[in-house]
């Protein structure tokens, strides 16, 4: 866990030469609002034999190696390289994972040489070794294909089946055929990867994602993500058993060497044993948020909740507290993976770049009122007093509003900027304007409502995200570039650092929008600031010391 100083002074660092600081020197106290976790969102799972488990961590862009004893968590191989959907292990011991969003499948031998063997496979998802040592991937949501692999990279990959229906977590069964769960049929199935003939071997699932052999070979385990079930199927007759009822979420299980059952779950961004013998359920690695991003408070709410894009599920946080009172969670609901997050009076909106959408939830019950596609990198998202979205694309530069009628009607405010990420509107002012900070120009620039006419504000920063208002007027912004906060005077552009040494700002990965996994700024009324740690899945805040 980072550890900062616990008190940190603004007393005139400046960001640009010859600049004064934006506001007297003020002492704020960092504190801990949520603990962290090693993994930002847990995946693919496989045993070692060496009595640790490999764990794939996709947006974290890393493979852990976790104790199965003490659940102590060790990197394997860090960001960029690590962006793993799912690992395994193959017969001479090298280490084997999916890059979805990169397409790359890689190789990490046990002499620690890391190397690609295949990519131009967007959606890489799940993979397997045959007895005879073949190795086959999938790719998934961004295509739908089985792929044959060299292990050693010598040979071009070899298309098998287009178009299965998302193959996820498969294995190899004791006949030699492909097991594993079609997600759009919701059934668990028997591929002969020579013939490519295909035979049903349970259905009536509601999100099957992996499946496991048991000791004997003799049933499959399949989690189902939307109902949290851990099912025991018997291969020759199809019949099916719940063993255990899990959070919903799950992703993929691995068999450890007591024939325990070893579970995660993507949104609570765990890993569980199940004892299959009697049901029973344990936690080896635990955590509290995911991956958080986007934050949101309500600027009359004395208690400060904070409304947490949590990437896999939109959480509400006690600020004061760091108490989880709610949570809203993908794949067992229709929420599609928050990066962003907002307050308008009566609704919440949302925005997600993972799956290119936005959505606008009833602020009162949760529930999700509109879901608008978008897959122009869309970034932060408010909702203005007629109920319209003003919308920053970060792949296309433009700030766009989203009307409400059915289909929606989008038009350009404006253009040309460069990975617009973070909006924070002044509708206050006698010239209503939103303020953005763009990524790739290191700018913070503020927008006319009324006409899209734009002037910089500050400029010379270094990958700024998250953007929030301070109760005197003042920007607060993640300068994730430079892992730190700073304070900007919206009317000189006077600058200075509120905090350094932040655990913020993973590195980018290839085929991603500009700031994809942001990091969120909030402020309490109280003048408290929240931030978001996406290398630490953590909260903190940073309190004003009177």
């Amino acid at each position: 866990m980072h550890r900062a100083l616990c008190e940190l002074l603004v007393a005139g660092v400046l960001l640009g030469s010859g600049q004064a600081a934006a506001a007297p020197p003020t002492t704020y106290r960092q504190e801990v609002v949520v603990a962290g976790s090693p993994f930002q969102g847990v995946h693919g799972l496989v045993v070692d034999g060496k009595g640790h488990l490999l764990a794939s961590n996709l947006l974290g862009q890393s493979v852990h190696s976790v104790d199965l004893k003490s659940g102590a968590v060790s990197t394997l191989v860090g960001p960029p390289l690590g962006g793993a959907d799912d690992v395994t292990l193959g017969p001479d011991g090298s280490v084997y994972w999916t890059g979805y969003f990169s397409g790359r499948l890689m190789r990490r031998t046990p002499q620690g040489k890391t190397r690609v063997i295949a990519d131009d496979l967007p959606g890489l998802n799940s993979l397997a070794f045959r007895g005879d040592g073949r190795l086959y991937v999938t790719q998934l949501g961004r295509a739908d294909a089985l792929w044959e692999v060299d292990p050693r990279g010598n040979k071009k990959p070899k298309q098998i089946l287009a178009n299965p229906g998302f193959l996820n977590g498969f294995e190899f069964g004791p006949d030699d055929r492909l097991y594993g769960p079609l997600l759009l049929k919701r059934q668990v199935v028997r591929l002969d990867v020579d013939s490519g003939k295909i035979d049903v071997v349970a259905d009536g699932f509601a999100m099957p994602t992996a499946v496991n052999f048991d000791a004997r070979r003799e049933h499959l385990y399949v989690v189902d993500a939307a109902t949290g079930e851990l099912v025991r199927v018997r291969v020759a007759t199809g019949a099916k058993e719940v063993v255990a009822r899990l959070p919903t979420g799950l992703d993929n299980l691995a068999l450890g060497p007591d024939d325990k059952v070893y579970v995660s779950n993507m949104v609570d961004n765990d890993i569980r044993v199940v004892d299959p013998a009697d049901g029973s359920v344990r936690t080896l690695v635990a955590a509290r948020l995911t991956v958080p991003a986007g934050l949101a408070v309500a600027p009359d709410d004395a208690d400060e909740q904070l409304y947490v894009a949590d990437v896999y599920a939109l959480r509400r946080v006690g600020g004061r507290d760091g108490k989880i009172h709610q949570t809203t969670r993908v794949l067992s609901t229709p929420m599609v993976f928050p990066m962003q997050v907002s307050l308008g009076a009566r609704h919440v909106v949302l925005s997600s770049a993972y799956l290119g959408s936005l959505q606008v939830l009833d602020r009162a019950t949760g529930q999700i009122l509109r879901t608008i596609a978008n897959t122009n990198g869309v970034q932060g998202a408010l909702e203005l007093a007629d109920g319209t979205l003003l919308v920053a694309e970060a792949s296309t530069g433009r700030l766009v509003r989203v009307d409400t009628s059915e289909p929606p009607k989008t038009t350009v405010l404006t253009e040309g900027l460069k990975g617009p990420v973070g909006l924070v509107a002044d509708t206050e002012a006698a010239e209503p304007r939103v303020y953005v900070t763009e990524v790739r120009s290191g700018r913070v620039t503020r927008v006319r409502l009324a006409d899209g006419a734009r002037r910089t504000v500050a400029k010379g920063l270094r990958a700024p995200e998250g953007i929030a208002r301070l109760p005197d007027g003042g920007l607060v912004v993640a300068e994730v570039g430079r892992k730190r906060l700073v304070r900007i005077d919206p009317t000189s552009g006077r600058s200075a650092v509120i905090a350094g040494g932040l655990p913020i700002g993973m590195p980018e990965s290839e085929g991603l929008p500009p700031g994809y996994v942001p990091t969120g700024v909030a402020v309490g009324r109280s003048g408290t600031i929240y931030v978001s740690s996406d290398i630490e899945s953590a909260l903190y805040r940073f309190v004003p010391v009177p």
